[in-house]
Parts: C-alpha cells; sequence; structure tokens
C-alpha cells in the first residue's frame, strides 16, 4: 500500500505492507535508488514484519526540494519522525548502501535505545566510495548538477546495453549476466533529471559522515551483509564494521557486487534470515 507522510512540509512517498500488530521495520534504500529496490525483499518479510519502505527524501517518488538539508544524519531524523507519526517506540532497520550509511546512523548516533535489530546490505562506513565510483560517476553527477541534460541523454541511453554495462558497472560482479529488464527500473530513477540536485547532495553528504567512530555505540544485533566483489563500496568496510560493532554476524557473498538483492537473491535472502 503506498503512502504517504508530511516531515516539516516535505512529501515523502513509502509502500507499506503487513500487518501493523507486527513488530515494525524500515527498509532504507541507498544513494541513486528508490524503494523499489526492496521488491524482492518485502515478500519475505511481510508475513513477519509490518514494513515500511521509504523513498528518501530526493529520491523516487518523495519530494525533491533544491535546498533541502540530504544530510545522512537528518534522513535519519525524517525516519524517527515517520516512526513517531506511526506510533513507532522501537523498530528494526534494514538499509542498503547510503541506506545502510542511514540506518548505522541512527542505531549509533541518533536512537541507539529505538533500534531493535538492525541490517547494513553494502553499507558506506567511512563516507569514501571505491575508486571507480569515485572517478568514473561522482564527476558525472557533480556535472549533472549544474548540467540536468546529462540526466536526459543518459535516459536516452538508458537501454542501450554498451552503455547500461558502462554506466553501471559499478552495481554488479559481472553486469553483462544481469538482463536489462531486471533492473530497468533502478535505471529510470537513478537517472531521473529531477533529482539532479538531490543525488549530488546526497553523495556530498555520504562523503561528509564517517560513521566508523561512532559503531561502538550500536546497542542492538547487527547483520552486516556484504558482496565480496563490490565496486561501489569497498569490501574492507565491512571488515571495519564487524571490528567496530559490538554484536554483529557478516555475511559475505561470494562472487556478488554491490546489489546482492539482484545478483544472489537466494543467497542474500537466506543471510536475512539469520536476523530478521
Amino acid at each position: 500500500m503506498e503512502t504517504t507522510f508530511n516531515v516539516n512540509g516535505q512529501r515523502l512517498v513509502a509502500t507499506i505492507e503487513g500487518n501493523s500488530q507486527k513488530p515494525p521495520l524500515f527498509l532504507i534504500h541507498g544513494w541513486m535508488s528508490h524503494r523499489g529496490v526492496w521488491r524482492q525483499t518485502l515478500p519475505q518479510l511481510e508475513e513477519k514484519y509490518y514494513c515500511i519502505a521509504l523513498d528518501l527524501l530526493g529520491f523516487g517518488h518523495s519530494d525533491k526540494p533544491e535546498d533541502g538539508d540530504y544530510s545522512i544524519q537528518m534522513q535519519g531524523r525524517r525516519i524517527l519522525a515517520i516512526a513517531d507519526a506511526l506510533g513507532l517506540q522501537k523498530f528494526s532497520l534494514l538499509g542498503h548502501s547510503m541506506g545502510g550509511q542511514i540506518a548505522m546512523c541512527i542505531a549509533a548516533m541518533l536512537a541507539p535505545e529505538r533500534v531493535e535489530k538492525l541490517v547494513s546490505v553494502a553499507g558506506v562506513v567511512t563516507g569514501q566510495l571505491s575508486d571507480l565510483v569515485e572517478k568514473q560517476v561522482y564527476p558525472l553527477v557533480k556535472f549533472g548538477y549544474k548540467r540536468p541534460w546529462v540526466y536526459r541523454l543518459s535516459r536516452a541511453l538508458m537501454h542501450n546495453r554498451l552503455y547500461v554495462n558502462w554506466a553501471f558497472r559499478p552495481w554488479f560482479y559481472d553486469i553483462r549476466k544481469i538482463p536489462l529488464r531486471d533492473f530497468n527500473l533502478d535505471r529510470h530513477f537513478a537517472l531521473n533529471p529531477a533529482g539532479h540536485i538531490s543525488i549530488y547532495q546526497a553523495g556530498q553528504a555520504i562523503h561528509n559522515l564517517d560513521i566508523s567512530k561512532h559503531l561502538r555505540k550500536i546497542k542492538a544485533y547487527t547483520l552486516l551483509i556484504y558482496g565480496e566483489n563490490d565496486l561501489t563500496v569497498p569490501i574492507e568496510q565491512a571488515y571495519i564494521a564487524q571490528t567496530a560493532i559490538p554484536n554483529n554476524d557478516l555475511a559475505i557473498l561470494k562472487k556478488c557486487g554491490h546489489f546482492p538483492m539482484f545478483e544472489k537473491t537466494g543467497q542474500y535472502l537466506r543471510a536475512l534470515g539469520m536476523a530478521l
């Protein structure tokens, strides 16, 4: 069920599935992504959890204000505001990439006492992304911040296999084996010209927070899921989190990149079952 929340005058859109009497779980997508990234995950969890999959401010169908605060901390506070609006004192968190960074921020910095379980899938820890992303993707995002026609051009090439293989290579271990139809919707949102400002600002926000120094304050049991061949978030960040978080398990998926829910769906869901 699609639901709209108003947080500080800004419209946030979410998909809510499951029984409201079940334990609540927020699902938080990553950078240049949207709530639809959880389409394989929600059917596995909605029987057991009250699932709230949110389009963060600046992404998906939520508002994308030019003057929005896209910091990791503020995105976390919006999630807390939605939890308050729903009357949820405690909840669990499942975050991917930047969403993992946001989830860890909530669990370590903003409201450790409210988080019951935490799952970080390829979560950003140090604020630094791979050399491939820093040198190839981020400069284009920075360029598109001032010249949004770059996004329109990219969208026109969205179904060109050679272009997709080049532009989205950081997402997968072997992008050549991923059918375009499997992540058509994700490319659509990643190349949204309406997000040219929010995407850049969110990228800045990722770089501005090194969560590693705060992870020891996490009280919740934590599951870390990472692809061994992640070309977006270096695998070393998984081991930093594993060392710092007091109570955790680490699942490393072999021959897997940044989107285990797409590339290794079965292994990902089985690993998720360790915690949720």
